[in-house]
């Protein structure tokens, strides 16, 4: 029997329990399987740990690496020290459960005596589960109350402080070099009277974000400042030494670094600033957001182009697709285009249309084995996507959005042209959906039969 050892260590976990190490859960767990060596039982060479990852998520590394080696066949029995090192949620642990007994592996917990290839420890195992659950929420809820208690009182209870203090225990004290550069953040954002221009300076003199290390060693912060970070930096009560305190900011026990007078000049030309939260009006050719291409829209940089409403004008609302770059920098910074939303939405419904009208290029992509499948016939499939394309006007904008959708992989602008990359798996589903008479091919053929709409008389002016 392949024995396979695995431990956790939680960062809430006390190293001073029996178990508070990865080597104590491990050598512990070897002694217990060199104890069942006359019922075959035999240790794996490769132990499996996660350090510093709760056990209410199952996406850890070394639980992950345990799975795929049950996947493989390699073990046969996984022993821990005790059950709350597998897991802490009832949830996730009747899924492992059940992965164990899909592979035939069975469970053992060392200190706690239990196996699970046995009907009473799998009664045990489940009632053990739903304690060790129990116990975990009790910890958090008084945990969180604590933190409560903690904040009412005016004490500092985050982990990182923000720009310009440090922690001291419980409070939070002032760091002069820091606090002198928030102030003249301050001042020079009310001198300027704009972000991008506050941005680009601090830019151009290498300013950058909190830099701290964390528990285990590895360094956080000390980017360049972008107009994000500004903006909550802006935005910050507690630079005026408040502190919120049951959802409403209240005077904390550190020293205010931003004096009134400044804090509310600033917030003044924030105020102004401020763009009005609107939902675009409903256009027709975008997706029920307002914008077809979220999240499929990139600069050649990498870096994504956000959607962006333009302020109310004469009643309209005009949408473009910005560079992330110029959002958090300044407008220019990435050297690419704003895009008006409609006009490059409709270059890639074209060329999707086109696609469809003209599908050798498509059908000669199509992976090997759909090509070499029984079914396959060339003509067919190519018949499938020239007949949508053929009533491809007739078709709501809602369904011609969601086949642009499934085809499309990727939009990428260059600062002079758009390439497009469409996904051969998504015409493959979408070959699929027409073939199998799904929704797409049963409203084609309803709006066929529909006579067409009256057309309202032209009026002159």
């Amino acid at each position: 029997m392949r024995c396979a050892v695995y431990a956790r260590l939680s960062s809430n976990d006390d190293p001073g329990q029996s178990f508070g190490s990865i080597e104590a859960q491990t050598q512990a767990c070897l002694a217990y399987i060199t104890s069942q060596r006359g019922l075959g039982w035999q240790a794996m060479e490769r132990h499996y740990a996660d350090t510093d990852i709760s056990g209410t998520v199952l996406q850890r590394p070394g639980l992950q690496r345990l799975m795929t080696d049950i996947e493989a066949g390699k073990v046969t029995k996984v022993v821990v020290h005790k059950l709350d090192r597998l897991s802490r949620s009832v949830k996730d642990f009747t899924q492992l459960m059940a992965f164990f007994d899909q592979h035939e592996v069975g469970l053992v917990s060392v200190t706690q005596h239990l196996n699970s290839q046995d009907s009473m420890g799998r009664l045990a195992i489940h009632t053990l589960m739903s304690f060790a659950e129990f116990e975990h929420d009790l910890i958090s809820e008084r945990r969180r109350d604590k933190m409560a208690a903690t904040r009412r009182k005016g004490l500092w209870v985050g982990s990182v402080p923000p720009l310009d203090y440090v922690r001291q225990g419980q409070r939070l004290v002032v760091e002069p070099m820091e606090a002198k550069q928030v102030r003249q953040i301050f001042e020079r954002f009310v001198a300027l009277g704009s972000m991008v221009a506050l941005v680009q300076e601090l830019t151009a003199q290498g300013a950058t974000t909190k830099a701290w290390v964390t528990r285990t060693g590895k360094a956080r912060g000390g980017q360049p400042i972008d107009k994000t970070y500004v903006y909550k930096l802006l935005n910050n009560r507690l630079l005026i030494g408040q502190l919120e305190i049951d959802d409403v900011w209240q005077p904390a026990a550190h020293a205010p670094i931003i004096s009134d007078e400044l804090w509310e000049q600033a917030q003044a030309l924030l105020s102004e600033r401020r763009r009005p939260r609107k939902r675009p009006p409903s256009t027709g050719t975008a997706d029920d957001d307002g914008f077809l291409l979220r999240g499929l829209i990139f600069g050649e940089d990498g870096r994504a182009y956000s959607p962006w409403t333009s302020s109310l004008r004469r009643n309209r609302l005009y949408r473009y697709y910005v560079p992330q770059k110029d959002i958090a920098l300044g407008g220019g910074i990435s050297g690419l285009p704003r895009l008006n939303a409609f006009t490059v939405e409709q270059m890639v419904i074209q060329h999707v249309h086109e696609q469809l009208q003209s599908p050798a290029g498509v059908l000669a992509q199509l992976p090997d084995w759909m090509r070499a499948h029984p079914e396959y016939d060339e003509q067919k499939f190519a018949s499938a996507l020239t007949t949508i394309a053929e009533v491809w006007e007739l078709l709501f904008q809602h369904f011609k959005n969601r086949i642009v959708k499934q085809v499309l992989e990727r939009v990428t602008v260059h600062p002079h042209e758009i390439s497009v990359r469409l996904s051969v798996d998504g015409f493959v589903a979408l070959i699929r959906a027409h073939l199998e008479g799904e929704t797409l091919q049963l409203t084609i053929r309803d709006m066929l039969d529909r006579p067409p709409p009256k057309k309202s008389p032209k009026t002159t002016r």
